[in-house]
């Protein structure tokens, strides 16, 4: 294997978070009195950054900018169908969620799914949830930064999750926005599959750190005990208020990620979070299986 080394200067200060999607990167980054975020097109041929499409997210007070919580989280969003086409091609991404192409299609509108357009989540100020279509790193139409829902609580984390439901609807999407105090809103399709559902419920803040499993739980961390709750199911079931969550006795949970098995054994059938000690130099796993 070769490396080829290229040296890239980006000329901006106080960068929050960075990913991207195929060709196009998105850097979120703070100067003196407001939170922006610059989109850059990646040359194929050349490997060379374009100028970049620098977007205001919204303003803020300079002694406000290095406490910002919830800026520091990009989550591209796209359609099933436009994951599907990204698996076959092999493209390349990082912190990309997909929903449903009909849920998609209701937040973000059918243009965007037609033109293979994704999306970007942001927290805004006051718990709003901002996104931003991708296409506004090229073209000369420029894209404003636009409201999806106030959370009501800084969004630490974004999850989707799709289950089944029965024969005339298999399979639902859901869109699940958590806040840092636990407060939690699961946006869906309602029962005519026509417009979105928003409901809220919560779980025990502040929340650390999150990741899902099984298409249904979230395995959360608090810093001084880890949880295990199952929201898509509370809403399924109309549950409102708190969601019961299952401590399981772990505390100083700082980050979680995740594999997957292959194979035909009962262990390819689940997911394995790991989660990293803040306390200590130390990582454990811990198994779901599907029975």
């Amino acid at each position: 294997m070769e490396f080829e080394e290229k040296n890239v200067v980006l000329q901006l200060s106080n960068v929050l978070a960075m990913t991207s999607i195929e060709s196009q990167i998105a850097v979120l980054f703070s100067n003196t009195d407001c939170i922006s975020i610059a989109l850059y097109a990646v040359s194929q041929d050349t490997l060379t950054l374009s100028e970049p499409r620098i977007h205001k997210v919204y303003s803020c007070k300079e002694s406000q900018v290095s406490a910002v919580v919830a800026a520091s989280l990009i989550t591209v969003v796209t359609p099933a169908s436009f994951h599907e086409k990204c698996l076959s091609r092999c493209c390349y991404s990082s912190n990309v969620l997909h929903i449903s192409d009909e849920l998609f299609n209701m937040l973000f509108g059918i243009d965007l799914n037609l033109s293979r357009c994704p999306v970007m989540l942001l927290g805004g100020h006051s718990g709003l949830v901002l996104w931003l279509p991708m296409k506004a790193a090229i073209g000369s139409s420029p894209s404003s930064v636009q409201v999806l829902c106030s959370l009501g609580d800084s969004l630490v984390h974004i999850l989707t999750s799709s289950v089944s439901n029965d024969r005339e609807s298999p399979h639902l999407s859901y869109l699940v926005l958590i806040g840092y105090h636990g407060h939690v809103l699961v946006i869906s399709s309602d029962a005519d599959g026509l417009m979105p559902s928003y409901q809220h419920c919560d779980i025990l803040g502040p929340v650390h750190c999150c990741i899902s499993f099984d298409s249904s739980y979230i395995l959360y961390s608090t810093g001084n005990e880890l949880y295990v709750a199952d929201v898509v199911q509370s809403v399924k079931s109309n549950q409102h208020g708190s969601v019961k969550s299952v401590a399981l006795g772990i505390s100083g949970v700082a980050a979680f990620s995740s594999v997957h098995s292959s194979g035909d054994n009962k262990m390819a059938r689940c997911k394995l979070p790991v989660f990293c000690f803040s306390n200590n130099i130390r990582a454990r796993y811990i198994a779901f299986v599907n029975e």
